[in-house]
């Protein structure tokens, strides 16, 4: 049986340059009026004004008119009515197919989930949406037709952060072959550490990101039961994202800093020091981090296709104690 699907979505702060995006997998982005939303009522209040969560997302054009960034997809898919057995009947909840409808809303959002980190961990930006709307629509037995609808409304959204994502003419192609990366083992191998940057990324609380944001750092590039914690991560931070001597020394510095902040915050409650400067510092420290890490993962899977994780976070730890072995030598950094 053939069900016929909508998808729409709001997605927060970002600008009309993201209509030069390819997500793929049927998606199309666009700019639309507020006063032409298809599904307005779901997004206003009794006023008919937007409700808070887009409030901050919207374009104000030059004739004051307001729109929003717009995701949108038209699919069909199959699904099977429950088998009847013999004397037994179809009840009107058999009939709504259920599981097999949310089984479809969970791939999709899988998807869209993994196609908003990797934007976030291209550029700096809070895009994404907080609601994503479903109705599907069928008709059984060749006689009813059945309406369901579905809403994927992420709670803990970030809907604050008025941080824009933007993408520049000279920034599209790369961007796009960025986000194919989603379907690449590369990808897959580092999830949790992306899913990680990604939470510190929803907190509002600024203590609370930063913790977030050296958790991601510690579950990429320090071992197990890891001994000298703040040393080890200052020192393979900065000698995995800088050559030059001085960046080096300046990183580590900066590095032992955060991971002092960080355990202020977390084991005293203190986080005085951590501003939005600092938070923002780190953010983007960590997105480079990741990124890097993708290729390095990208270059192990070339070289052996069926290397894991552990073997390839193994590799990549050891080379980065090489590298600090050598600018310890060598004075930069101190023993």
């Amino acid at each position: 049986m053939t069900v016929s699907v909508t998808i729409d979505a709001i997605l927060l702060y970002c600008d009309e340059s993201i209509t030069r995006l390819a997500f793929g997998n049927g998606y199309s982005i666009k700019k639309v009026n507020v006063c032409n939303l298809p599904f307005k009522n779901k997004v206003t209040d009794g006023n008919g004004q937007l409700t808070i969560s887009y409030f901050g997302s919207r374009i104000v054009e030059p004739d004051d008119t307001v729109a929003l960034m717009i995701l949108h997809k038209e699919d069909e898919f199959q699904i099977q009515l429950p088998t009847l057995e013999k004397g037994g009947h179809l009840t009107d909840s058999d009939l709504m197919c259920a599981d097999q409808l949310e089984a479809y809303k969970d791939k999709e959002m899988e998807f869209l989930n993994n196609i908003f980190a990797m934007l976030r961990l291209y550029k700096r930006g809070n895009i994404g949406p907080k609601e994503v709307f479903f109705e599907h629509n069928f008709t059984v037995m060749g006689l009813m037709n059945n309406t369901q609808k579905q809403t994927s409304d992420n709670v803990t959204r970030n809907i604050v952060d008025s941080s824009i994502f933007s993408i520049s003419p000279d920034e599209t192609d790369d961007c796009n072959c960025f986000l194919e990366r989603i379907a690449s083992p590369e990808f897959l191998m580092l999830k949790d550490s992306i899913d990680e940057f990604i939470w510190g990324l929803e907190q509002v609380d600024i203590p609370t990101g930063f913790e977030q944001y050296t958790t991601a750092l510690e579950m990429t590039l320090l071992e197990t039961n890891q001994k000298c914690k703040k040393e080890a991560l200052s020192k393979r931070t900065a000698v995995l994202l800088e050559t030059d001597n001085v960046k080096i020394t300046a990183l580590y510095a900066k590095m032992k800093d955060y991971y002092r902040y960080r355990s202020e915050s977390l084991h005293e409650g203190d986080g005085r020091n951590i501003t939005i400067v600092e938070l923002r510092e780190l953010e983007d420290i960590v997105r480079r981090v990741l990124r890097k890490y993708l290729d390095l993962c990208k270059d192990a899977i070339r070289n052996s296709p069926t290397v894991t994780w552990v073997e390839v976070k193994s590799g990549i730890i050891t080379d980065l104690k090489n590298t600090v072995t050598n600018f310890i030598n060598s004075g930069v950094l101190p023993h």
